[in-house]
C-alpha cells in the first residue's frame, strides 16, 4: 500500500474548490482512473490556511507520524511559498533564504521515511508577489538540485496556461485552476502511481 502526504497552505487545501476538495482530491481521482487502487492507497491533504514554510516545518513530521501505517510506503509532496512571499507590511512574511532553508530541512528529513518531491508555489495575480514567487522557485530548484530531490515547477507552466485568469480572489484557484494543477502533477508523478506495491 502507498500513502501520499501533501503538505502545504490554503492552495493545497483547496479553499475555493470546496465541492471537489482542491487539486489533491482531483489528483487522487485522476490517479485512480490510471489504475492506482484508491483505496487502499491513500491521499492525505494536509494543507492549512495561512501556513508558511515555518509552520509546515514545525508540524509536518508529527502529522505524518500519526498517519503512517506499518508496511505502507510513504510519498511526500511539499508545496509552500505563497504565504512566505506575501508582503502585507512591505516585506516577505518569510525571507527567501529562510524559506529555502526550511524546505531543505523538511526534504532531508522526509526522505528518511520515503520518497519526496518539492513543488514550486503557483502564481498569483499580483505582479510584485509573482516576482518574489519566481525568485523563490529558483531558490527552491537550486536546493533540490543540491540535495538530489525532485523539483516540479508549477509556476511557469501555470502562467503559460492562463491559470491566473481563473483566480477569483487573486490567489486561490477554483475548479479549473485546481484541475490544471492536478493534470500537471498527474503527468509528473505517474512513476509513483505506477510503482508496484510491496
Amino acid at each position: 500500500m502507498k500513502i501520499f502526504y501533501f503538505f502545504g497552505d490554503s492552495v493545497t487545501l483547496g479553499v475555493n474548490d470546496a465541492c471537489a476538495g482542491g487539486w489533491v482530491s482531483r489528483l487522487a481521482g485522476m490517479a485512480a482512473e490510471q489504475g492506482l487502487p484508491v483505496p487502499p492507497d491513500t491521499f492525505y491533504n494536509l494543507g492549512a490556511r495561512k501556513h508558511s514554510s515555518r509552520q509546515i516545518l514545525e508540524r509536518w513530521e508529527r502529522e505524518y507520524a500519526c498517519r503512517a501505517l506499518e508496511g505502507a510506503s510513504a510519498h511526500f509532496v511539499f508545496c509552500c511559498g505563497t504565504v512566505d512571499m506575501a508582503a502585507p507590511n512591505g516585506f516577505p512574511v518569510v525571507p527567501i533564504g529562510e524559506s529555502a532553508s526550511n524546505v531543505r530541512e523538511m526534504l532531508l528529513k522526509a526522505r528518511e521515511y520515503g520518497t519526496c518531491v518539492l513543488l514550486s508555489p503557483a502564481p498569483v495575480q499580483n505582479d510584485e508577489h509573482n516576482q518574489r514567487l519566481e525568485a523563490l522557485s529558483t531558490a527552491y530548484g537550486s536546493i533540490c538540485s543540491a540535495i538530489d530531490v525532485p523539483f516540479i515547477d508549477l509556476f511557469h507552466p501555470l502562467m503559460e496556461r492562463g491559470y491566473v485568469d481563473e483566480l477569483e480572489d487573486g490567489v486561490h484557484p477554483g475548479p479549473r485552476g485546481n484541475t490544471m494543477i492536478a493534470e500537471l502533477l498527474c503527468e509528473t508523478l505517474k512513476a509513483w502511481f505506477a510503482e508496484k506495491n510491496s
